[in-house]
């Protein structure tokens, strides 16, 4: 089981996360690559907010592919082009984690690989490893 903390001799985060997220040894890691705001029909939408909503449906998608859900994520990055009203940030962020925040990473770039993409999303996650008890 994933273990998220706080520890107690630093401040409190400054945002939706866990500062430290522990792996149970023998677990699988799983790396998935910096997903876009594509759509699952490969269309890509014109805003921001739209775009990271589908990053995290594709992080999810990518997760039910391997028999996870957003609990077995325990680091996620998060780069966006173009900034996002924080309200709205807070909500896309609390529906893909239900309130079990990873540790996570959001920051302001210059620009993605192309000029359309404003948002790319990477996880890392942890399952048993296979054949484990």
């Amino acid at each position: 089981m994933i273990e998220r903390k706080n520890p107690p001799n630093l401040a409190p985060p400054v945002g939706r996360y866990h500062h430290l997220t522990v792996i149970p040894a023998g677990s699988d890691i799983l790396a998935i690559a910096g997903q876009v705001g594509l759509a699952e029909d490969g269309s890509l939408p014109d805003t921001v907010e739209e775009q990271l909503s589908n990053a995290f449906a594709n992080v999810t998608r990518i997760l039910q592919s391997e028999g996870l859900d957003h609990r077995a994520v325990f680091k996620i990055n998060m780069w966006l082009t173009q900034p996002i009203e924080r309200e709205r940030y807070v909500q896309i962020w609390r529906s893909f984690h239900n309130d079990e925040p990873p540790a996570s990473m959001f920051a302001y770039v210059s620009a993605m690989i192309r000029p359309e993409y404003f948002v790319e999303v990477e996880a890392w996650a942890a399952r048993p490893a296979r054949g484990a008890p």
